[in-house]
């Protein structure tokens, strides 16, 4: 019997390290996959951040042009 037990036992250590190996497994891809998105969203914005940001600078450039023209005719 004591046999039988320590085989039940040893099987069972065995099945439980490979249900926490795969667990971790599938957390650790979540975090990367997650990572690999949010890296990609993070770089997509950056991108319409910059192209964005180039149109409304040309236009804040023609105003004040506009103002210092405006001074300079009175």
């Amino acid at each position: 019997m004591s046999e039988q037990r320590a085989l039940f036992l040893q099987k069972s250590l065995i099945g439980t390290c490979a249900l926490v190996a795969l667990v971790l497994l599938f957390s650790f891809y979540g975090v990367v996959s997650d990572a690999v998105h949010r890296a990609a969203r993070h770089r997509v914005a950056s991108a319409d951040a910059s192209t964005q940001m180039a149109v409304p600078a040309a236009q804040r450039a023609v105003p004040r042009n506009r103002a210092l023209l405006a001074r300079v005719a009175d």
